[in-house]
């Protein structure tokens, strides 16, 4: 079946994901284990940089949590290629369509990833994470392979990161704000850039003057005009009503 997961990481590091399928081979539980951290408490996101997302896990079996980092990479390079993609635009050419951005920068994007976990350690994630062929260890690199605890090396994540990254793709709209809080300047330049190679300047602006220019000479609405036959008409209406009042009012006899 296609989990969210895998969805995360299918586009980012496939070779990651292909990894931690094996997971199960050294923990069987395993999905149990993730499944307990949301119901304990879950994954938080505490806060975030330029570069970094920070998000504290809860640990699922006893009154803790860790602090799990994720790091983007190349994200000035990845949103210059993104915004080049015609599909990601509004309707009318003026910008790059923020949520749709955010969407395929989850896809797209280049991460590393820690835990403050023991686990992460012991059983082996930091050093294959830190394998040259991944390269999605953030911070201090582990040199020393897991020789006794996971000397096959399954998997790739602990359950904390991997319930972190089970649940990012719920965190659309908050990387769209992050973009637009850390990123704006960037991804203006490339929409202008990606305007003037696909010759959308002109076309943009001569939509808007077209609009402009409708709006200018469009006739100020006038009153109706009546015809003379109207009028005459009008005339013998009203000449009528009058008479068959004046006739009505003779009749009529008050007493005091």
């Amino acid at each position: 079946m296609f989990s969210l997961f895998n969805y995360i990481l299918e586009a980012t590091a496939s070779d990651i994901q292909r990894k931690q399928k094996s997971i199960t081979r050294l923990f069987p539980p395993f999905p149990d284990r993730v499944k307990a951290i949301g119901d304990k408490g879950g994954v938080r996101l505490r806060d975030t940089d330029v570069e970094n997302w920070y998000f504290n896990v809860h640990s699922g079996t006893k009154d803790a949590w860790y602090e799990n980092v994720l790091h983007f990479k190349n994200i000035v390079e990845t949103l210059g290629n993104l915004v080049k993609d015609r599909r990601l635009w509004v309707r009318d050419r003026s910008r790059v369509d923020l949520a749709k951005l955010a969407h395929e920068f989850l896809k797209k994007t280049h991460i590393k990833i820690s835990c403050s976990c023991p686990a992460s350690l012991y059983w082996g994630s930091d050093y294959i994470l830190g394998l040259a062929k991944y390269d999605a260890k953030y911070g201090r690199q582990e040199p020393r392979a897991p020789k006794i605890r996971n000397p096959k090396q399954y998997g790739s994540m602990c359950k904390h990161l991997h319930a972190v990254m089970k649940v990012l793709p719920f965190y659309t709209a908050t990387v769209a704000r992050w973009l637009q809080d850390f990123y704006k300047d960037d991804i203006e330049k490339f929409e202008e850039e990606a305007k003037a190679e696909f010759g959308w300047i002109q076309k943009v602006a001569g939509e808007l003057g077209k609009k402009k220019k409708e709006v200018e000479e469009k006739p100020e609405e006038k009153p109706e005009e009546i015809s003379k036959e109207q009028a005459r008409q009008a005339a013998v209406e009203l000449a009528k009503r009058r008479e068959e009042v004046g006739g009505e009012g003779e009749g009529d006899v008050f007493t005091g």
